[in-house]
């Protein structure tokens, strides 16, 4: 037994290594180049990786934006879940900044393949079918888009946990010890993109429906199991959940939701671009995801039903990404407001990817078992993983192109008072804070109050003819009795002052959105204050110099939620030591 025991960890420390390396290897490239180019979300995560990193540096946490975002006080940090950006923040301490997003990359790269690994493992007991969902699993197509190409930090972390939040939801529902790996694999989603967490939430409540209609017999034991991952839940994202009680509900901030879907493409297209194998384009599966998604039909015949259920969502999800779903029908209906969130259907590639290179791992696997010369398997398993590299670089060749090509277009210094960062900004270490000069390119405007808003189809978009207010907010413009005036303000962490001169009593508007919990200080002194019309802090300001302190005071209950989730963190993790050694003796 302890023999056994002592060649599983080797076999593991091994599979580690070989992770490790394949990890490597996909990041040493983007390292040598130096370059990153800047597009999608990348400048909204970058502008948030930014404030994480000086406010650590000084010791404080972050609730509202006062380095960057144009220093409006925005709280992205509020209702964005930042807690798994601290890794990369602590790699900023010791690498340059390109250098520390692509170590942290790797990073990601690495943990991805393990958790991967582990969930295949636990849901099939087949080490070398674990082995190859995990590199499949890590260089799928839409993943490498999230994170190298696009930078969609949030969903690129998310997608990371969603095999351990599908395995905890399996043992769920087949009752089998590991029930709390569906909430540690839902919370540490949450903590990374709550679309995502949305996304899946949808999908286990729709599978467990499924699941209890088809065998009714399992009703009570899967409410009690989801019972106690709910519970697990509200403890371990309770720091999440409070600013979203005290701050968000009914308090009329606006948030990047939608009723109607966008970016939509027909399954014929989808096929074409996949077919490329290409990274670049969010629609692309890739070509072995497609060949599944055609004749894992064949391969999973003779399967448990648990295989087919896999196939048949794989190919549902890759349905729901095209026009064969007819999502615009659902605009502007109760469907829509709930599917809504959703925003892209693309999205779903994850889900895509994830359940077919479940399926492709089986036909892999199946191959090597079918080989009886141990020499000829090991060449086999050499050649899948050269071919899994190959076609992870071959699917970022438009990538590597784009940056040997755009060398000498250097994001520059922003000269002009309001100007969004370009599309396809090249990035390097002697111009990467440049970045937070500019408006970025999506979610400048998220979390703003609604005020600031003329219309709810605004957006992004913050010029002067379209939106005024934001366009006054970002570009620093005190109002003083109906008068603009730009003004620099000085900023600390969560802290933003402006100092503002008046020749009598008036009401100043200083650019930094009001919370419920901002609060203000006048000279050094607290005062109250009033929401402007544009959705800032408005104060009664003296004869003479006028020092405004604006910052947030998060609440106790905050704190509290912090203690609850840690305390629960320790909890489990003492408890899962625990009932290990106990099943081994």
């Amino acid at each position: 037994m302890i023999d056994k025991k002592t060649e599983n960890i080797k076999i593991n420390i091994l599979i580690l290594f070989l992770f490790g390396i394949l990890a490597t290897l996909m990041t040493v490239t983007f390292i040598k180049l130096g370059t990153i180019v800047l597009n999608s979300d990348g400048s909204f995560h970058f502008s948030r990786l930014e404030e994480l990193y000086d406010n650590f540096r000084s010791g404080n946490m972050t609730f509202i934006a006062s380095h960057t975002f144009n220093n409006t006080g925005v709280g992205t940090f509020l209702f964005y879940p930042s807690i798994l950006l601290y890794p990369w923040v602590i790699l900023r301490l010791v690498f340059s900044p390109v250098t520390a997003f692509y170590v942290w990359y790797g990073l990601m790269l690495f943990i991805t393949m393990c958790i991967a690994y582990y969930s295949m493992w636990l849901f099939d007991k087949d080490r070398i079918r674990a082995v190859l969902f995990g590199m499949l699993y890590a260089v799928f197509p839409y993943h490498v888009h999230l994170g190298v190409v696009h930078t969609v930090v949030g969903e690129f972390l998310a997608y990371t946990f969603i095999p351990l939040f599908f395995v905890g939801l399996y043992y769920c529902l087949t009752n089998i010890e590991k029930w709390y790996l569906l909430g540690i694999g839902w919370v540490l989603i949450l903590y990374s993109h709550i679309i995502s967490a949305y996304i899946t939430i949808l999908c286990a409540v729709i599978i467990s429906a499924i699941y209890m209609i088809i065998d009714p017999s399992s009703i009570k034991k899967v409410i009690i199991n989801l019972s106690k991952n709910i519970v697990l839940v509200i403890l371990l994202s309770s720091f999440i959940l409070v600013p979203f009680i005290t701050d968000f509900i009914n308090a009329g901030i606006n948030s990047p939701n939608s009723s109607a879907f966008g970016f939509l493409d027909t399954l014929q297209n989808i096929f074409g671009i996949s077919l490329t194998n290409t990274a670049d384009s969010n629609k692309s599966i890739g070509i072995l995801t497609l060949f599944t998604a055609m004749t894992g039909w064949y391969f999973v015949r003779g399967n448990e039903a648990k295989e087919k259920v896999v196939y048949g969502l794989g190919v549902f999800f890759l349905l729901c990404t095209s026009t064969v779903i007819p999502w615009q029908l659902f605009n502007n209906t109760v469907v829509g407001k709930i599917l809504g969130v959703i925003q892209f259907p693309y999205r779903l590639n994850t889900y895509v990817g994830f359940f077919l290179m479940i399926i492709f791992s089986l036909i892999m696997s199946k191959l090597i078992h079918n080989i009886t010369q141990k020499n000829t398997k090991l060449l086999l398993i050499m050649g899948i993983i050269m071919f899994l590299m190959l076609s992870y670089y071959g699917s970022l060749t438009n990538l590597f192109v784009k940056i040997h090509m755009s060398q000498g277009n250097l994001l520059g210094k922003n000269t002009e008072l309001i100007k969004t960062i370009p599309n396809d900004a090249i990035i390097k270490d002697s111009n990467y804070y440049n970045i937070f000069k500019y408006n970025i390119l999506y979610g400048e405007t998220d979390y703003y109050p609604e005020v600031a808003f003329n219309s709810p189809n605004e957006g992004n978009n913050i010029s002067v003819e379209v939106n005024p207010k934001i366009n006054s907010i970002v570009a620093h413009k005190v109002i003083i009795n109906g008068k603009e005036k730009v003004n620099s303000p000085k900023v600390a962490a969560n802290c933003i002052e402006y100092n503002v001169k008046t020749v009598k009593k008036e009401n100043i508007d200083v650019p930094v959105l009001a919370y419920k919990r901002t609060k203000v200080m006048l000279n050094g002194k607290n005062v109250n204050y009033t929401v402007s019309s544009r959705g800032t802090v408005m104060v009664d300001g003296n004869k003479g110099n006028n020092k405004i302190s604006v910052t947030y005071q998060p609440s106790k209950i905050l704190y509290i939620g912090i203690a609850i989730s840690a305390i629960t963190w320790i909890g489990l993790v003492v408890g899962i030591i625990f009932n290990k050694r106990k099943s081994f003796n």
